[in-house]
């Protein structure tokens, strides 16, 4: 057995789904800007990546903080195997290095990002493919995985890249007629492959999956700042928001992955979508035969629908004073 034979076993042992490995200076020459992995060391050879599944039950759930908490249970686990593997590289006597999944470096670009592009590491090393969305999409789990990588020195025998997409773009697009705030994609020219137009608006997305992170933090301070007039200071204090605030600290939830509606629909997933769209609210959050297109020439558009109407305040990040603001200093 070989060293990445017995290290792809060894990582299934620990939990990953799916194992894949790509060069690091093959991986180094194609990233366009400092997402590469000499950003994080230099003298690295190989790039492991691999991805653990949310549990399908936490889909059974219509409350999004429950799921946001299994979605940062899943990436302790994906902590905890980066970690497993490093060290079984360095009782090999090889250089192991867990790259952060989650902490993003300030000085890389304008918006934070971390040292590593995960799922472009993950589409090169034959994991899984990048969707419309620009989420990982897996054979297995879709897009409902999270990605980790750990770096070496160890020289080991690079995976091939999957041979077909998994996302079929605008013949699907389930994605993009649910995203809440319309982040994703909902037009191209109808010829076009997935790889041409695939694309996230980043800023508008992250105003969907943050329940309570920095932007809807600061969207509420500047409301609680410049209303006129001004709040009941002690309606403010006393407000429900800053006890969910300290929680979202003390155990991240709510405070980024609450947004699950791409999940909920996105078909790819052999081990799972069925279940999913088993579950009788889960096969509504897209009605059967209700996703519509309109043909324009040589484009092809989707029909927007947005999220059901029950789930719609959900997304509203900026209306958590509300009460607050419309009472002004009335009791």
């Amino acid at each position: 057995m070989t060293l990445t034979e017995e290290l792809f076993e060894f990582a299934r042992s620990r939990g990953a789904d799916s194992v894949g490995v790509v060069s690091a200076e093959a991986y180094e020459a194609i990233v366009p800007n400092l997402q590469k992995p000499s950003t994080t060391a230099k003298g690295m050879k190989s790039l492991i990546c691999f991805v653990k599944h949310m549990l399908t039950g936490s889909f059974a759930t219509r409350d999004v903080s429950v799921q946001s908490l299994n979605s940062h249970v899943c990436m302790d686990g994906v902590e905890r195997i980066s970690m497993e593997l490093a060290e079984w590289l360095e009782k090999k006597g090889y250089l192991g290095l867990p790259v952060p999944p989650e902490a993003a470096d300030m000085s890389l670009q304008r918006s934070p990002a971390g040292t590593l592009d995960f799922k472009w590491v993950a589409e090169e090393s034959g994991v899984g493919t990048v969707g419309l969305e620009l989420n990982l999409l897996t054979p297995d789990y879709g897009p409902r995985v999270y990605i980790g990588v750990v770096m070496t020195d160890a020289e080991l025998e690079t995976t091939p890249k999957l041979e077909q997409h998994l996302c079929p773009g605008m013949k699907c697009g389930r994605c993009a007629v649910i995203c809440p705030t319309q982040a994703i994609p909902l037009r191209a020219r109808r010829d076009a492959h997935i790889t041409e137009y695939r694309n996230l608006d980043k800023r508008a997305c992250a105003s969907g999956a943050e329940r309570i992170g920095i932007k809807p933090l600061l969207l509420n301070l500047r409301k609680l700042i410049f209303t006129t007039p001004p709040p009941d200071p002690q309606r403010v204090l006393e407000h429900v928001y800053w006890k969910e605030f300290w929680q979202s600290i003390n155990s991240k939830l709510g405070a980024f992955a609450a947004c699950f509606e791409c999940f909920y629909v996105c078909p790819p997933g052999a081990k799972d979508f069925r279940k999913i769209i088993r579950i009788p609210y889960r096969r509504m959050d897209i009605p059967p035969g209700k996703v519509g297109r309109r043909h324009f020439d040589d484009m092809v558009e989707m029909v927007y629908r947005g999220v059901p109407e029950e789930r719609k305040s959900e997304y509203e990040r900026d209306q958590d004073f509300g009460d607050v603001l419309q009472a002004g200093h009335n009791p």
